[in-house]
């Protein structure tokens, strides 16, 4: 999530300890990382956020083209989401994710489901929300993790 046209800016706020989570012992750097990525979102500061990301990300999201993959990936998802957000004549986006549901460490392979619930406003002041899931997989890249892999899935937004 980049420089937004048509001035849309995400929003995403991320706290951490949900009851019955199942969240692996040293899970605190891997939820970082999702925090770290999605506030450089918040904030504008795309290369932060596209640096929170593998050299050859997949990104699969409900806005065409729906999967965006390899080098360039992120920036290429922003730029398309952005897009998709113009064309639909939204005005605010606002993503919040709620702690984290699980979390499993192996190594230096990740996975973790992050709740969201994203809220949009569009142009005839009418707005619109959907809850869904986040889940990621995650690498340790140079003793950093980096976010492989971002799926949203989650039905479509209702007014």
């Amino acid at each position: 999530m980049h420089r937004l046209s048509a001035g849309i800016g995400l929003a995403f706020a991320f706290t951490a300890g949900a009851a019955g989570a199942q969240v692996s012992p040293g899970a605190g750097p891997v939820v970082e990382v999702i925090a770290r990525m999605t506030d450089a979102v918040n904030h504008g500061q795309m290369p932060t956020a596209f640096a929170a990301f593998t050299a050859s990300p997949s990104i699969v999201e409900d806005g065409p083209p729906y999967r965006w993959q390899g080098p360039g990936a992120p920036q290429a998802w922003i730029e398309s989401m952005g897009a998709n957000a113009q064309a639909k004549g939204m005005t605010a986006i606002d993503m919040k994710l709620s702690p984290a549901t699980r979390v499993e460490i192996d190594g230096e392979r990740a996975y973790a489901i992050v709740p969201g619930l994203l809220s949009y406003g569009m142009k005839d002041g009418h707005s619109e929300r959907a809850s869904g899931l986040l889940t990621f997989t995650l690498l340790k890249v140079g003793g950093e993790w980096k976010i492989d892999t971002l799926v949203w899935t989650g039905p479509q937004a209702k007014p």
